[in-house]
């Protein structure tokens, strides 16, 4: 596990953590809106996150399928790591969001 966290580097490791706090930290749906206190957190600074979350993996996906298609060897298999990490983190975040905002929406 720790060598995973060696080849995507510490800036990955961080936006990944931070992607799957937003997942712990998700308010039930139908959580009414706290403007004080810590259910602000969970209430309205994590669902503003979220979204821009999941918008650096794609960003992060997508500089990494670039670098991906310049290299080979064993830096190769490390973006590949790094776009299935990627990937399978946006894939978690929209399946654990999209009810939420659906919900906001209807």
């Amino acid at each position: 596990m720790l060598s995973i966290f060696k080849k995507i580097r510490p800036m990955r490791v961080v936006l990944i953590a931070l992607a799957i706090i937003s997942l712990i930290l998700k308010a039930k749906t139908g959580t009414p809106v706290t403007y004080t206190g810590w259910l602000m957190i969970s209430t309205i600074v994590v669902p503003v996150m979220a979204p821009l979350l999941t918008m650096v993996l794609m960003l992060d996906s997508m500089i990494a399928t670039i670098w991906l298609s310049q290299t080979s060897g064993e830096e190769k298999n490390r973006y590949k790591l790094i776009l299935a990490c990627n990937i399978s983190m946006i894939i978690i975040m929209l399946v654990i969001w999209i009810p939420f905002f659906m919900a906001i929406l209807t």
